[in-house]
């Protein structure tokens, strides 16, 4: 078969113009790179070419296909009506992060049981209703809905007529029709994956997009006084000053700035133009594009928005209490937490000597 695999890198921001404004959540960064990247990359390095539905085209080496009005069913008209003659569609969304090996996983796992198309399936405690995957014997689709314990994982494998119904009629839809006639394998995937729904989803990537090895970039300036553990990235233009402690996994962010005495660890991020002041400590937290923190003060398990300023000597408390349902627990010596800290949105300004609650700015 011949396939185009698309990305759809569109929609409303929703929840995510705290962080994003206009664009769609699949604009924001994270590890140097927009959500939609991640995909994006995967599948341009299995097939040779990636096609990305997206309201705004960035300079980079993908077919970009333009947002016609908002939903799935839009983007995937655009698509359809774009690409050339390949038989089959590979849908990847683009706000859900997934090994790459699972689109692989995706092809293999329709050609080995010569099915017209394929579902991609991720476990969860038992569940029902919208995008609850059900199965026929041999593994193929009954139908999306119902009650299970698998889900469907934001990537799908479709012949071109059944890609034309979905644009028509709705994805979920239109597999439902079509899995009584035609053979659709739900492909099992348990390794890393993360739908971000939410903003604090973000706080759970972090640990995925994490470095994995030690790079720093020939233009980074590093203290002789500093110390970096890794895994640490440092790229191009960043600067951590004299006794700077970086801790990995950490991504320091093209042109960012770490202060003296500072402490990034435990999976922090901070993006390009971002500032981390002088005694300062970050951990597990997404400090986003040209945001500031300033000095002393403590960002734990919290997203700080693009251009944001927090003033020095604020603290974010992360162990929370309540409200803790789409929530991964953390052990930490034994002990079992929820932790979630501040979101802090695009541009905004947190007054010195602030202490924010767990779970500020979430909702």
């Amino acid at each position: 078969m011949k396939i185009a695999p698309v990305v759809l890198a569109g929609g409303k921001p929703g929840v995510f113009e705290k962080l994003t404004g206009p664009l769609p959540k699949t604009y924001v960064k994270i590890g140097g790179r927009r959500l939609y990247h991640y995909a994006a990359e995967a599948l341009a390095s299995i097939f040779g070419k990636v096609y990305v539905v997206a309201p705004h085209p960035e300079k980079l080496p993908y077919t970009y296909i333009e947002e016609r009005g908002q939903g799935i069913e839009q983007a995937i008209a655009a698509a359809e009506s774009y690409i050339g003659a390949e038989s089959h569609i590979l849908l990847a969304y683009g706000d859900v992060y997934v090994d790459p090996a699972a689109y692989r996983a995706l092809v293999e796992g329709a050609a080995s049981a010569g099915a017209d198309g394929a579902v991609l399936a991720v476990p969860r405690r038992a569940t029902r209703g919208y995008g609850v995957l059900e199965t026929r014997p041999g593994g193929l689709l009954a139908r999306i809905g119902g009650e299970g314990q698998w889900i469907f994982g934001g990537a799908a494998l479709l012949p071109r007529a059944l890609a034309k119904a979905a644009a028509q009629r709705g994805l979920y839809e239109a597999v439902n029709e079509a899995a009584g006639s035609m053979k659709i394998a739900v492909v099992p995937w348990s390794g890393v994956w993360q739908d971000v729904n939410y903003p604090e989803d973000l706080v759970q990537l972090l640990e995925y997009t994490a470095p994995r090895h030690t790079y720093i970039a020939r233009g980074a300036k590093v203290s002789p006084t500093a110390v970096v553990e890794g895994p640490v990235v440092i790229e191009e233009g960043a600067e951590i000053d004299h006794f700077a402690v970086v801790k990995g996994p950490a991504y320091i962010g093209r042109g960012a700035f770490i202060g003296a005495h500072a402490l990034v660890r435990n999976h922090a991020d901070v993006e390009e133009g971002a500032v981390v002041g002088s005694s300062s400590e970050v951990s597990h937290s997404l400090i986003c594009e040209k945001a500031t923190v300033g000095r002393a003060s403590f960002i734990s398990y919290s997203v700080v928005g693009p251009d944001a300023v927090v003033e020095p000597n604020v603290v974010t408390m992360s162990v929370l209490r309540e409200g803790r349902e789409r929530l991964e627990p953390i052990e930490v010596r034994g002990r079992t937490y929820y932790k979630l800290g501040a979101l802090i949105p695009k541009a905004s300004r947190v007054q010195s000597g602030t202490v924010l609650q767990p779970g500020t700015g979430w909702h």
